[in-house]
């Protein structure tokens, strides 16, 4: 047993404790973020599944721990988090959201029990270790994420052995912190919370409550920007793999000045952090805003064609990714203006505080979400709209603000002591990291070839994602990709693609996955539904297109329209969406058979929400082909199937020849797949 102790005072190793804790946390709290939205707020349908929000509160449990959390407990908290994290990717979702919820409210219970047991006194350098672990955490979670396609290798297949691991790793270094790691316990002090004559005093709640959601505002930015920069990608059309190594040379650049030139932090006075953080977070605002589209309420500006992304476009980009450290350094400065806290607080006022920054991070995730499903939300719905920028904002807001609370002292960082060996380790797995970032990123990106030869048909492909899940509610993003694979189109349309929440792209997973070109439409911040296009063939001069949308059609709806040459034949293909009343689905139809006006080889395909006879179809069959009337000129195939209750269409110009066509069921989606070969 004397060695078995001895082995642990020897493998211990906080920033080891701390980097796999905040990655932990990152990854439970994306895939519970994930299935919250897949059940509840992707439809915004109010159902039992919202309380499992409970389990971000709590901290609540903190407040009957007078004098803290005993080791015993502290243990179990740990062992259920990482049981958790390793057990939550094996079920579906609805089990997956309880899973992760309860890790998540596992962390939020252990996160501020460690800081509130640190002296700081006796820790040379204060915060730095929790800055530099997060920085390690984060930089983690792009190269696993970068490692398959956006989605979190060690919760994907037979990835998740890495998963297993990291968990074993990070027990031992619970166990191992609870022998050597703590130093201090929190003792109630008749200052703080609660007095001896029982009047509280919630100052106590209010000073911790400010500093913590400093820290949560942080959490926000990571789990829904910086741990998967694919969103950024999306969100501005700025180069997935640039913007990647950025995050992640930025994260090593931060980690090797922690850990060798500590005292260069130092010397960021006050004035300097206030001015670095108000431009990280106004170059973030603007870097989502001028990506935005202001869409008026007068119909008669419809249709509004998105403009190009230029050179200027990308300049608040850069400088927001160069000065996103901030947020590392905020979050070194707050925890340890925690770990500072003289007299040490109550479970009460520690309790009482992160459950505010709970209800804080609760409010400022459903603000984000509601600026996309604004249409569902009651009576306030409409003030979401064309706000994805000022929630971001916001949210930066709080983080400077929340500055304010932590001594002056907790800003000097004393000399480190760490060994060179050490230093040397920590820069060599940053290294490592931002190496395998930037390899795995290109290797596994789509470098599609177009075929060559004389074609003489080509089959097109339309079909709802449900953004990446399938008719049960579970993300499949696999299943889809298999059915795509089996049906081997030349030309697909995808609906349904964005996603706010979980960080993965399904668009990239499937292009990466066949190989295609891809173009995904609506860029990630402007609230539509979004439509993407994927091709053999190179897809050339794309733009999206969007309709007039009344509040009452709830949704924003855009196309896409692109030019794609097969053999001597270029088509000009569109990809929508359509929603709303069948008088807004009636504009779309017109603005797009407008735009498609003169032009032969026209493919127009999608998820139109109308059927056949209805006022929209007939308007379009005006002017162009239904494909499966086309085929089957009595309205059913060889099998008896028809179309008349199908809502996912492919209209052709008139005199395209259609050998075949077919709509697959099965259940990979909550729409079935619309396939037709063209020939000529």
């Amino acid at each position: 047993m004397s060695s078995y102790k001895e082995f642990l005072d020897r493998v211990y190793s906080e920033l080891v404790f701390i980097s796999i804790l905040l990655l932990l946390f990152i990854q439970l709290l994306s895939d519970f973020l994930e299935s919250v939205y897949i059940l509840v707020l992707m439809t915004l349908s109010i159902n039992e599944n919202l309380l499992a929000m409970l389990f971000v509160i709590s901290p609540v449990i903190l407040l009957f721990f007078k004098k803290g959390i005993p080791d015993k407990m502290l243990l179990i908290v740990g062992l259920t988090m990482v049981a958790c994290r390793v057990m939550e990717p094996l079920f579906d979702t609805t089990a997956r959201m309880v899973i992760s919820g309860l890790g998540v409210g596992c962390f939020l219970v252990l996160f501020p029990t460690f800081l509130l047991r640190k002296d700081s006194s006796k820790e040379e350098q204060g915060g730095l270790t929790i800055g530099m672990g997060l920085a390690i955490a984060i930089a983690s979670s792009v190269l696993l994420r970068t490692l398959n396609s956006t989605i979190d290798f060690s919760t994907h297949g037979f990835g998740q052995v890495i998963g297993w691991a990291l968990a074993a790793i990070w027990t031992m270094m619970l166990i191992g912190y609870l022998r050597v790691g703590q130093e201090t316990i929190p003792r109630e002090n008749p200052t703080d919370a609660t007095e001896s004559n029982g009047a509280e005093q919630p100052s106590g709640i209010m000073r911790i409550s400010e500093i913590a959601i400093g820290l949560v505002s942080i959490f926000f930015f990571i789990i829904f920007a910086f741990s998967s920069p694919v969103v950024i990608s999306r969100w501005t059309e700025g180069d997935y793999i640039a913007i990647t190594a950025i995050v992640v040379l930025m994260l090593t650049l931060f980690v090797f000045v922690a850990s060798n030139k500590p005292q260069l932090l130092t010397r960021l006075k006050p004035r300097i952090l206030l001015v670095w953080n108000i431009t990280f977070v106004i170059a973030f605002a603007v870097t989502v805003l001028i990506h935005q589209i202001q869409f008026p309420s007068t119909p008669g500006v419809y249709p509004i064609e998105a403009p190009a992304t230029t050179f200027l476009h990308h300049i608040p980009l850069v400088l927001m990714l160069i000065t996103f450290p901030i947020i590392l350094i905020d979050f070194m400065f707050l925890t340890r203006g925690i770990m500072r806290l003289e007299p040490k607080p109550t479970g009460f006022a520690v309790g009482g505080g992160f459950v505010l920054s709970s209800l804080h991070l609760i409010l400022i995730t459903f603000a984000l979400v509601f600026t996309s499903v604004w249409g569902f939300i009651p009576v306030i719905g409409v003030l979401f709209r064309n706000m994805f920028w000022f929630t971001f904002l916001v949210v930066g807001l709080n983080i400077v603000v929340s500055l304010k609370r932590p001594s002056r002292s907790s800003f000097t960082i004393r000399e480190s002591k760490r060994s060179p060996r050490a230093k040397t380790i920590i820069a060599g797995f940053m290294i490592i990291i931002f190496a395998g970032t930037l390899v795995s990123g290109i290797a596994f990106e789509a470098h599609p070839v177009a075929p060559t030869g004389d074609p003489t048909s080509v089959k097109i492909l339309t079909y709802n994602l449900a953004q990446g899940v399938n008719d049960v509610d579970v993300k499949n993003y696999d299943g889809q990709l298999e059915l795509i694979r089996g049906v081997d189109a030349d030309i697909i349309g995808l609906q349904e693609t964005s996603k706010i929440t979980g960080g993965s792209d399904v668009v990239r997973y499937i292009a990466n996955g066949l190989n295609l070109y891809s173009y995904f439409g609506p860029k990630g911040v402007t609230g539509t539904t979004g439509v993407a296009l994927l091709s053999k063939y190179p897809i050339e001069n794309p733009r999206t297109i969007y309709h007039f949308s009344e509040d009452v059609d709830r949704k924003q709806t855009a196309t896409i329209e692109a030019e794609i040459t097969v053999g001597s034949h270029t088509f000009t293909v569109y990809v929508t969406h359509t929603y709303g009343r069948m008088s807004t689905k009636s504009i779309l139809q017109t603005d797009v058979l407008n735009e498609a006006s003169g032009k032969s080889n026209v493919i127009f395909m999608g998820d139109f929400n109308f059927r056949p006879d209805s006022e929209p179809y007939n308007l379009t069959t005006d002017v162009l082909d239904d494909s499966w009337w086309l085929k089957w000129p009595t309205g059913a195939d060889a099998q008896g199937n028809n179309n008349s209750r199908q809502i996912d269409h492919i209209f052709v110009s008139p005199g395209t020849t259609i050998s075949d066509c077919q709509y697959i069921t099965d259940h990979q989606s909550d729409h079935p797949a619309y396939w037709v070969d063209i020939q000529w």
